[in-house]
């Protein structure tokens, strides 16, 4: 069988959890040593097979892109200290948006993802089977290996359900020299046939591999913290602006903020969408995030709330206008669910609501109620007459 040249991704988990001492003299070090082993093996068989590593504890980071200068990783693990939780969906994620770039310039090359971790991925805040879809998607091989996971039984193990919905393998170890042992036979599987990803666009890739922005109910880990960013008690500022009250819609941050999934800087979605804009990521609605560079993605509908603070010069114009019918939701969309009221200026959770079917703005029931009770029977956002 023809064999092909192999880009492989090495995501380890560097949570505290990794410095535990059942394997010598740590699981950490160990996966360090058995990684510099599959290093040195694979530069044996192929000279130009490349490698990258990526560390994934509380966020992911990309210790060192794709190389095939074995040196460069090495050098590069000395450094790698265990700290936060395991953000095993972050990790994943960090390596499809790595991988891209090569599925882009080369459809048909073996593209695989090596996953070394203790298989308790309970905080991450990226689902792992949802980051998991994109390498599928991607044509990505991901094989496993869960460091002890002891209580875990084999059904039950994510690490094992990842790499079976790839076609990649599971391997379980609970001792230092097997996870050597392993990670060799992991180098000697140039016989899987390449991957059959084929070219796609650059919008379709970055539609693709883009994450969500978070809202602050995703992100806050008690109830006590929700509430105290609802009241202003907790402030954030968005590493855009700098301002707590989003630039646009005078909003605070509860309703009108954003959290990169990754690195979890705060930021308005306005101002997302304005570096989105003016990013040459390639799409007005992509833009990596200002910190870690993460990929990220607006709604497309977020633009339009841009002409709010605008066109409120109507609300005092007593001229005959033109009229504007109101639509009443009751089915979720996630045009809705990415729209603020222009009158409380709060995101919408859930149906029902209001939408006019000039400006495509969407308003609170209750909102509109009060703001119609005040003698107002305009849309607050293109001034035309409401007709219900």
């Amino acid at each position: 069988m023809e064999q092909k040249v192999e880009d492989i991704i090495i995501c380890l988990d560097t949570s505290r959890s990794m410095f535990r001492k059942d394997f010598q003299p740590n699981r950490l070090e160990a996966a360090k040593n058995a990684i510099i082993s599959f290093v040195e093996r694979k530069r044996e068989i192929d000279v130009n097979d490349r490698i990258a590593i990526i560390t994934f504890d509380s966020e992911a980071k990309i210790l060192y892109e794709l190389t095939d200068e074995p040196a460069f990783i090495i050098d590069a693990l000395e450094n790698i200290q265990c700290k936060g939780t395991t953000g095993l969906g972050e990790g994943i994620a960090v390596a499809n948006q790595l991988f891209v770039k090569e599925i882009q310039m080369l459809g048909e090359k073996l593209y695989r993802m090596i996953i070394i971790s203790d298989g308790k991925p309970f905080a991450s805040t990226i689902n792992p089977m949802k980051a998991l879809n994109t390498s599928k998607k991607l044509k990505i091989i991901v094989d496993t290996v869960g460091l002890s996971e002891l209580g875990i039984s084999y059904g039950d193990s994510l690490l094992e359900k990842i790499a079976k919905s790839t076609g990649g393998t599971y391997t379980r170890v609970f001792e230092s020299e097997t996870l050597i042992e392993t990670l060799s036979q992991l180098a000697e599987k140039k016989e899987i046939p390449y991957s059959e990803a084929k070219k796609m666009s650059n919008d379709e890739i970055l539609a693709e591999i883009a994450g969500e922005l978070f809202r602050p109910t995703d992100l806050a880990e008690t109830q006590e913290q929700l509430v105290r960013l609802f009241t202003g008690k907790e402030k954030e500022k968005c590493i855009i602006c700098f301002q707590e009250n989003c630039p646009v819609t005078h909003a605070p941050f509860f309703s009108s903020g954003r959290y990169c999934p990754n690195c979890k800087s705060p930021m308005h979605i306005t101002c997302a969408a304005d570096w989105a804009a003016q990013s040459k990521v390639g799409t007005a609605n992509v833009f990596r995030c200002p910190r870690c560079f993460f990929l990220l993605k607006v709604p497309k509908s977020i633009h339009k709330l841009k002409n709010i603070s605008i066109s409120r010069i109507r609300q005092s114009q007593q001229v005959e206008i033109e009229t504007t019918r109101f639509l009443y939701i009751t089915k979720p969309n996630e045009e809705m669910e990415s729209s603020i009221c222009p009158i409380c200026h709060f995101i919408f959770d859930a149906p029902p609501a209001y939408y006019c079917t000039s400006c495509g703005t969407y308003y609170h029931p209750k909102c509109l109620e009060d703001w119609m009770k005040k003698g107002n029977d305009y849309c607050r956002v293109c001034g035309k007459k409401i007709q219900m």
